[in-house]
């Protein structure tokens, strides 16, 4: 017989589906169907949990099969379901003393991920790099760059304004090699110095010394395609892109004119 409000009705379907739940529990039978013992840490039989199971593919098939992200199922929940368990697995491997990536190994001195994955990781970023550098992008983040620039001016102003991190792995390295008398960057034999003379030379020419007139920093200039309007001129790379951000402008609108002496360009080091 309906119940005269649906609210109400639901309300008390709940209710007792609630207590059969926690009867059922309490004499040690499956939740769903009452008739078998529940498996091994688990509330619903082998069958019915198979059953269940069953279910739940068939239904990821069909939202897969639909083009549904995660089978249909609420995007949203699913990612905070996945970082809540990545940080669980993350923090339990660290407490373990094992690496957080695969947990099978223990993490490198002075990090918290084994050589190996390390490794992994760093020849995977090497391909991303290769791959967007092919593509004429910037290789950290595959944004678009200038003509023979490397990075985006973002990229460039971040790592511009970064100072170089030693953790304990470099400088373990930088020990070893000096004792090994090898070259503290490409571990080439180098005597009694430091570097050998090819990255010595490196070292020199991208040092803050220079000969002749300097290479000052250059100044740039926002132009608007559409109106010709001018904004800046600008010191840094940041600045053009609050300008950007404050005028709500894109890339494709605007052209950003670099102001650097030609002469300071060929006579600088």
């Amino acid at each position: 017989m309906p119940y005269k409000d649906p609210e109400k009705g639901r309300q008390r379907e709940r209710e007792r589906h609630r207590r059969r739940v926690a009867d059922r529990r309490a004499q040690g039978l499956c939740i769903k169907c009452g008739k078998h013992p529940p498996a091994p840490e688990r509330s619903l039989c082998e069958v019915c949990g198979e059953r269940g199971r069953a279910a739940e593919r068939a239904r990821y098939a069909r939202g897969k099969a639909a083009g549904d992200p995660y089978g249909g199922r609420n995007p949203d929940g699913r990612r905070r379901m996945a970082r809540e368990r990545n940080r669980k697995r993350r923090r339990e491997r660290k407490e373990a003393g094992l690496c957080t990536r695969c947990g099978e190994l223990p993490p490198a001195e002075g990090s918290v991920v084994c050589e190996a994955c390390r490794e992994a990781r760093r020849a995977e970023e090497r391909k991303l790099y290769a791959a967007r550098r092919a593509k004429g992008l910037c290789g950290r983040c595959g944004g678009a760059v200038f003509a023979g620039a490397s990075r985006c001016g973002p990229c460039t102003a971040l790592e511009e304004g970064r100072a170089p991190k030693k953790n304990a792995a470099s400088r373990a390295r930088y020990t070893r090699r000096r004792a090994q008398k090898l070259c503290v960057d490409c571990a080439a034999p180098s005597g009694l110095a430091a570097r050998c003379e090819s990255c010595a030379r490196r070292s020199w020419h991208s040092s803050g010394e220079h000969k002749g007139l300097p290479l000052y920093p250059p100044r740039y200039t926002v132009i608007e395609l559409a109106t010709g309007e001018e904004h800046g001129p600008w010191d840094s790379w940041e600045e053009v892109a609050m300008c950007l951000a404050f005028e709500r402008l894109s890339r494709e609108e605007v052209e950003i004119v670099e102001d650097t002496p030609v002469v300071a360009r060929y006579a600088g080091w």
